[in-house]
């Protein structure tokens, strides 16, 4: 007898509620991991647009990183941020930042003077300056097995409004990559190329949390629903126009009469009820939901909903500790090397000069009562080193005073 590999015998019996007993069925075994499949991008801008946690998800990273302006090492006179400012240098990167968010990647392509559109096919001169950019999310850029020269394009093809496509050589393109796919993963080209996008991962927990919203804005608003019970309802239907109009003007008469305590004039027959919902267990249930797509997203809740997880630690300090530290972690990671690559070029052809490393400016600032408290703490622990001898008052007011104020202190020995 063949044995058929569909079945698998447990030695007793096939249970057809469970499916325990055919792999295509077996609820224990089958469902747990689905077989990927890439992004829908059009499904998730849809979802980013109209969604302000995803828009959050998608803009939070990239506002962050830029909320204060970079130091650009060897800019002493602030020239060269100057101009990345006024080019749209700054205003690129952070477009950038949120296209390879929502789609995973984006190309990031410098203009020059004398550009024109069959001119862009090919490097750009030697002595011309950049005039601005173009920023193009993953989902705009068409790419191709046969352009590949190694693991880098040849040419980047980006469709443009109206249909029409533009070649662009890949020495005017800068490339700002997501999140990598694993190399197992080799069925799309794209998020093969320029990543994963980070609002992916989230997509079925916001839906998830959609829909219990929209359930408890249903039950809020049936809550208080009117029952009726009409005496000869039946004959009032069985009518050749249906008895609508009776009953409307049954209804419409019972409505003018209800006061404001809901009491109403009724029939011997006639009766009314308030149907009403149990709200118990949804605020938990709520929560939960928001819950998971903090955790999907890797933002504390405090900072993606405005309220804590536990209830607890109401000051949200560990909460935004922990929001800065992610920023900082993904802008190095995502955005450093682009940016000094783009600010290198920059500062070559406009000033002639290269500047490409820079550091980034601070996420969150200290308030003044933050700074006070942080600076009386200070002054205690050189007060202790003091009262041992480790230093002076002159050493002191050089390390901490002489040029603004520093936090770190330094001894010559």
């Amino acid at each position: 007898m063949k044995e058929d590999r569909q079945i698998i015998n447990d030695g007793a019996y096939e249970n057809m509620v469970t499916g325990l007993g055919f792999a295509s069925m077996d609820k224990s075994a089958n469902i747990r991991v689905a077989p990927y499949r890439p992004a829908n991008l059009v499904a998730l801008s849809s979802m980013k647009v109209q969604d302000g946690i995803a828009s959050f998800i998608v803009d939070g990273f990239p506002e962050a990183s830029l909320m204060k302006d970079i130091a650009i090492i060897g800019d002493n006179g602030g020239e060269a941020l100057n101009l990345a400012s006024r080019i749209g240098l700054l205003r690129a990167v952070k477009k950038a930042g949120s296209f390879l968010r929502l789609t995973g990647g984006a190309v990031v392509a410098t203009e020059y003077d004398g550009d024109s559109a069959e001119s862009l096919a090919h490097e750009p001169p030697n002595g011309a300056k950049v005039k601005g950019y173009r920023v193009y999310s993953a989902g705009k850029v068409e790419l191709r097995t046969d352009d590949f020269n190694g693991e880098y394009p040849r040419v980047f093809r980006v469709n443009l409004l109206g249909g029409r496509q533009v070649l662009i050589h890949p020495s005017r393109c800068t490339v700002f990559h997501g999140e990598e796919l694993p190399d197992v993963l080799e069925n799309s080209l794209a998020e093969s190329f320029f990543g994963v996008s980070a609002l992916y991962p989230v997509e079925q927990s916001l839906k998830e949390l959609a829909a219990v919203s929209g359930a408890i804005t249903n039950m809020a608003q049936e809550t208080g629903t009117l029952l009726m019970r009409m005496s000869n309802l039946n004959l009032m239907l069985s009518k050749p126009d249906c008895g609508v109009n009776d009953i409307h003007k049954v209804m419409s008469l019972l409505k003018l009469t209800m006061n404001s305590m809901r009491a109403a004039f009724a029939g011997k027959d006639d009766g009314f009820d308030i149907l009403s919902h149990n709200f118990q267990g949804l605020p938990e249930v709520w929560q939960k939901c928001m819950v998971q797509v903090a955790a999907k997203s890797r933002i504390p809740m405090s900072i993606l909903f405005g309220q804590s997880a536990t209830g607890l630690a109401q000051t949200n300090e560990g909460d935004t500790q922990a929001w800065c530290q992610s920023v900082d972690m993904w802008r190095n990671d995502c955005l450093y090397r682009p940016t000094c690559a783009l600010l290198a070029d920059l500062t070559r052809r406009n000033l002639g000069r290269e500047l490409s490393e820079f550091e980034w400016g601070a996420v969150d600032e200290m308030t003044l009562k933050q700074t006070l408290e942080a600076r009386k703490l200070q002054a205690d622990t050189l007060n202790t080193y003091y009262q041992m001898g480790a230093v002076a008052p002159e050493e002191v007011r050089k390390a901490v005073f002489e040029n603004g104020h520093s936090w770190e202190v330094s001894v010559e020995v």
